[in-house]
């Protein structure tokens, strides 16, 4: 009995240690069954998407197996889909791979435009930039959700759009 309660647990843990990831995007527009094929359409393109189910006008996807979600490839996803994202809630911290960090400058630059970021919700204390790997990790307060979507807007109009955007999984 032991054996088989150990066994079981073991598998508990590690179907929970590989459990997919799912996001949750909002667009502003979806009225029928054309608009979801099209969006689905759109996001299933994307390598690493498992599963898509729409509820009104929210999108939730399922990554496959273990794979990062990316949230700048769902993104352009759903724009060139025609459905643009709103709201992109995250929990966990996000790492965003920025090219624009070529040197001392331009990191300088950017640490100084992330701190002038319009978010309640944003740890900026917690922002992490490493110039060497080209990377920016944003957290959101603890206990709070971070709209990714409009603090990637104000990065681009800032000069430094974000190429991928993987959501750090809490382990």
């Amino acid at each position: 009995m032991k054996k088989f309660l150990f066994g079981a647990a073991l598998l508990l843990l590690a179907s929970s240690a590989f459990a997919a990831e799912t996001i949750k995007a909002k667009v502003g527009h979806m009225c029928c069954g054309a608009c979801k094929a099209g969006a689905t359409a759109g996001v299933k393109k994307l390598d690493w998407v498992d599963a898509i189910a729409i509820d009104a006008d929210t999108i939730t996807v399922t990554a496959k197996g273990d794979q990062p979600v990316d949230l700048i490839g769902l993104m352009d996803a759903l724009n060139k889909a025609g459905f643009p994202a709103n709201e992109i809630l995250v929990s966990q911290p996000i790492k965003l791979n920025v090219s624009h960090l070529c040197c001392a400058s331009c990191t300088a630059d950017l640490k100084a435009k992330l701190a002038e970021l319009r978010s309640m919700v944003l740890d900026k204390d917690k922002t992490v930039i490493d110039q060497g790997a080209k990377t920016v990790v944003l957290a959101p307060v603890a206990g709070k959700s971070l709209n990714v979507v409009p603090l990637l807007h104000q990065m681009e109009r800032a000069g430094f759009g974000a190429s991928k955007g993987i959501v750090v999984a809490s382990k």
